[in-house]
């Protein structure tokens, strides 16, 4: 008789704890789809900073082949946005801003093409309107004309560009050029200065010579 007085206590205390337990899991099952948009967000801009930060790092590491010849000190993304006739012959498309240790500015623009025959059509259209008032250059003879002092590296996939107000040390940008991981050889090489002969060289057997 004494346990079944005590049954009715047992059934309230197993009835209690269920629903405290009930209650308890409710929350858990719960996820608001804002948060989930809260969390996504976020991984996507952290992505393209680091898009950002990868292409300029492995800018940075090609100069490390010969930085105590550069000596560039600052490299930063290109906040003018100016277009160039090249553009229209490829979306791939690089254009930094450099500095180096003696304060030089360099105006830093790289094309990159599918194939070489790609390639060296874009540098023929380019000559076709490269002199003065969009005259046409002759290859390795012509006058390229330019504001500031402009190099050109043709590659074979694709062409470099660097321009200063200041004058250009072109042997050693040929020098780091060539310890790039993308380095396939030259097609042109090319010096413009303002009101003077264009400098046309080619590069074989590891040596520049002007044509």
């Amino acid at each position: 008789m004494r346990a079944l007085t005590k049954l009715p206590g047992y059934l309230l205390a197993l009835f209690c704890l269920y629903h405290v337990a009930c209650t308890n899991e409710q929350p858990k099952r719960t996820i608001s789809l804002d948060e989930i948009r809260a969390q996504s967000a976020p991984k996507k801009v952290q992505k393209t900073k680091k898009s950002q930060a990868d292409t300029l790092q492995r800018l940075i590491n090609f100069y490390t082949n010969d930085s105590s010849q550069l000596a560039i000190a600052r490299i930063f993304l290109d906040s003018i946005n100016e277009t160039h006739f090249l553009d229209r012959f490829t979306p791939m498309i690089q254009r930094f801003q450099l500095k180096d240790s003696s304060q030089q500015h360099y105006a830093y623009q790289r094309w990159i093409f599918k194939d070489s025959s790609s390639c060296t059509e874009a540098f023929y259209n380019w000559l076709d309107q490269a002199g003065k008032n969009k005259s046409s250059v002759g290859l390795k003879t012509g006058q390229i004309w330019s504001l500031n002092n402009a190099f050109f590296m043709i590659g074979k996939k694709e062409i470099i560009s660097l321009s200063s107000t200041e004058p250009i040390s072109f042997k050693n940008w040929v020098k780091w050029y060539t310890g790039t991981p993308d380095f396939q050889g030259f097609c042109y090489i090319c010096y413009a200065k303002p009101k003077k002969k264009t400098i046309w060289m080619n590069y074989t057997n590891n040596k520049l010579m002007t044509l």
